[in-house]
């Protein structure tokens, strides 16, 4: 799989924008703060329906604008064009998804179709951040492999939300506490399946991980990935029992204490040290970055074909041995498409048949020959 061309309409910076990449390397080289991420971005949004920046959508339109739209051509696959269009009126946000010209109403129908991987400097934040940082990567990862689990996560959050509101309700004397029985049983029958295909899920990529950990930072040893489950348990009656004993303090925070929303996936040396307790930055960008790379890997195991990998101007945060093993591991056949302030002479010569790209202010865009 590949992107032939990209074209978007008041996204971030660009009124109109139409670019026709290599089915191998692309640069998009330019100065800070010009827009070489948001093109990045505009192909992320059409594959995951999302921005990977944690923004909202209103803040991806163009000022003065009240709609954006990005498309995305591909080749070397059965579904061809990718489409999302997104408008904001009042504070709320339309979507519509199309392939192929034909309106996708389910978002579980969309997902996982398009194969991207992004290699950004917020990764770190995978890494150094809150468990809700590393759940929300950890679970799209698992949704692009298992459409199901998307299916199911997308149904427990709304059963979390409607339980969480019950709580408040019964804390300020508007509703019974037996009215939390029947969204206690979705909630733990959701829970179950969610927390089980964490556990099949994390031990095949803890193999994933640990390899590739080791292939770019060859010195160090490679940590390991534990899936820390708040219930310590997966099946449905036992955490149906933990959450009728927790219901007091459910109701007195108004909010569910334990459950997937809760759990964390935690980086951890062979005994037992929590890798942020000992590792170096660079140590922690090696992780985020093979965090990416594994990612890449199990899912093209999955769906049989190769994913679109982004990487927005990382190279500059790795030293020379980590640059170039990262680029030995990348080269297996996929586009990959490059955002960087320059270009490095030694990294070009690396790659053959390559487009670039300059971007320069106000969102012009000239292919360098």
């Amino acid at each position: 799989m590949y992107i032939q061309e990209l074209s978007i309409k008041n996204f971030r910076n660009y009124n109109n924008l139409h670019i026709s990449f290599s089915p191998e390397i692309n640069f998009i080289i330019g100065n800070n703060g010009v827009g070489k991420t948001n093109i990045l971005e505009a192909i992320y949004v059409v594959s995951n329906i999302r921005t990977f920046r944690n923004i909202h959508d209103a803040d991806i339109v163009k000022w003065n604008e009240d709609s954006y739209y990005s498309s995305v051509r591909v080749g070397d696959t059965s579904d061809t064009i990718f489409e999302i269009g997104c408008s904001v009126e009042k504070d709320k946000i339309k979507k519509k998804l199309k392939i192929d010209g034909k309106e996708i109403k389910k978002a579980s129908d969309y997902y996982g179709k398009l194969l991207t991987v992004i290699l950004s400097p917020q990764d770190i934040n995978i890494i150094n951040s809150t468990p809700d940082y590393r759940r929300k990567f950890f679970d799209s990862v698992i949704s692009k492999i298992d459409l199901s689990y998307f299916e199911t996560l997308s149904d427990f959050k709304k059963v979390l939300a409607s339980r969480n509101r019950i709580l408040k309700e019964i804390r300020f004397g508007n509703k019974k506490i037996s009215d939390l029985d029947i969204w206690d049983d979705m909630f733990c029958d959701k829970a179950s399946i969610i927390q089980k295909k964490r556990y099949q899920f994390i031990e095949k990529f803890n193999r994933i991980f640990q390899y590739f950990y080791s292939n770019i930072a060859v010195d160090d040893e490679a940590p390991k990935i534990r899936y820390d489950n708040t219930t310590n348990i997966d099946e449905k009656s036992g955490i149906q029992q933990l959450l009728i004993n927790g219901r007091s303090k459910d109701i007195t925070i108004g909010s569910t204490s334990l459950g997937p929303q809760r759990d964390d996936f935690v980086l951890q040396n062979s005994s037992g040290n929590r890798f942020t307790n000992y590792a170096s930055q660079g140590q922690r960008r090696t992780a985020a970055v093979t965090l990416k790379v594994s990612e890449c890997i199990i899912i093209e195991e999955e769906h049989k074909s190769k994913a679109v990998i982004l990487i927005d101007d990382i190279f500059s945060e790795l030293d020379e041995i980590r640059r170039s093993k990262l680029i030995e591991l990348l080269r297996r056949g996929n586009q990959i498409i490059f955002t960087m302030v320059h270009l490095d002479p030694v990294q070009l010569s690396k790659f053959e048949n390559y487009k670039g790209f300059r971007v320069e202010p106000y969102g012009v865009i000239r292919e360098l020959t």
